[in-house]
């Protein structure tokens, strides 16, 4: 598990973030991308992302006076998981298969003339549309219903 030095928040487009790092230097480049109001504090012991925002939950009011808001309490809430030791694993999701395998014993497919070479082929519009009707009835018709 990463661990971090420095907890705090800054204003990024109006919307309030919470913010980890472990050089003070993070709130240098913050302020370079355009991040405002960026207020960094060190902590106690490095932790956790998780035990950061809970440790800066708890201390709210004293290290950071000017985000002692709904909005900040609200945002810190919402980022702490809490992990109980005793609760089950989340059941992985079950992965759909994206593709099926078509049994070509079970096809059948009328085949009327061998289908020429692709450096062969030389064709009018009309031609084209006609063996484009020919293989959508002979070819993708029969492998769709087999399905």
């Amino acid at each position: 598990m990463t661990t971090v030095q420095f907890a705090g928040f800054s204003r990024m487009n109006g919307v309030l973030k919470f913010r980890t790092a472990n050089e003070i230097s993070r709130a240098q480049q913050l302020a370079k991308l355009g991040d405002t109001d960026i207020s960094m504090a060190i902590l106690p012991t490095p932790m956790t992302k998780n035990d950061a925002a809970k440790y800066v939950l708890t201390n709210l009011a004293i290290s950071y006076p000017n985000h002692n808001t709904p909005e900040a309490t609200g945002l810190l809430t919402s980022l702490i998981k809490d992990e109980n030791p005793f609760a089950r694993p989340a059941k992985k999701p079950v992965q759909k298969k994206l593709f099926t395998t078509v049994k070509t014993s079970n096809l059948k497919i009328k085949k009327s003339k061998p289908e020429p070479k692709e450096a062969d082929i030389t064709m009018s519009p009309k031609q084209a549309a006609a063996h484009r009707q020919w293989w959508m009835e002979n070819v993708l018709r029969p492998a769709y219903e087999a399905n």
